[in-house]
Order: structure tokens, then sequence, then C-alpha cells
């Protein structure tokens, strides 16, 4: 039974030459290469405000047109009113 596929360790170059760490048991012929960093990458640190703005450009792509700043305003005002009818 032939090998098919094959994982090897290997290192990109700055001009895009990978050096593989071991000759591959392979055997010659075309292949097709999938390019996977190795090295576990951090994910950099996203804040609120990232989360906010990625919530509302996924809603507006849905098509949800979000409130106006009026509409918050007004809701606002609303609740405040509440508030002090019941402090009164």
């Amino acid at each position: 039974m032939s090998i098919i596929e094959e994982t090897i360790e290997a290192t990109l170059d700055s001009n895009g030459q990978l050096r593989l760490t071991r000759r591959p048991q392979l055997p010659p012929g075309p292949v097709r290469v999938t390019i996977r960093v190795a090295a576990a990458v951090r994910p950099q640190q996203r804040g609120l405000a990232d989360v906010i703005r990625e919530i509302a450009a996924d809603q507006r792509s849905r098509g949800f047109p979000g409130r106006s700043a009026a509409d918050l305003r007004a809701e606002d005002d609303a609740r405040l009113a509440e508030d002090a009818e019941r402090e009164d």
C-alpha cells in the first residue's frame, strides 16, 4: 500500500520557498501543498468597543437597521420620567 498523504514540518523562507525538515516519502509526481502556521499565534485582545462594532456590522449585513440616536434618547427620557414618577 502506497502513502497518499503526509504531514511534514517546514519553514517558509522570506523568498517563499519551503525548507522541509525531512524528505517526503511520497512517490515523485504532482502534489497539493497546504501551508498552515505551525506556531501558536496569540490573537490580538479585543476590547468591548471592538465587539460592539462587530455586532453592529453583523446586524447591518443581515438587514437590521439598528436604532437611531433619537430613538435611544427618547427611550432614556421615558425611563428617567418613569423613575422620577416613582420617586415622587
